[in-house]
């Protein structure tokens, strides 16, 4: 899942002109991959960096700016993004009954 407003980078180093002071063209850019793996979640209003890749499973708290890869199964949080706890261990926790309506 990618939430709302989420902001994915694809350039290192954006510059509008090269070193000579040109405009950059197409030919310029260098763009980099970012990869995101099943069953990862990422909250809203992110920013994931090029280049890192997002685990299996892992989750993306809201605002985290990610800088490094996140490990499978890992959840992060902050700026710049910090290992905070394990996705495993979220689903293994006890949920509420649902209450029926009618």
């Amino acid at each position: 899942m990618i939430a709302h407003g989420v902001m994915f980078t694809n350039d290192l180093y954006p510059r509008a002109i090269t070193a000579s002071g040109d405009m950059m063209t197409e030919d310029d850019w260098e763009i980099i991959p970012t990869f995101v793996r099943r069953g990862a979640s990422i909250g809203s209003n992110a920013t994931i960096l090029c280049g890192v890749t997002i685990g299996q499973e892992a989750i993306v708290g809201c605002g985290a700016v990610v800088t490094r890869d996140v490990p499978d199964f890992a959840v992060v949080a902050g700026v710049p993004a910090r290992i905070i706890g394990d996705s495993r261990k979220q689903s293994q926790k006890k949920q509420a009954p649902r209450l029926l309506s009618f």
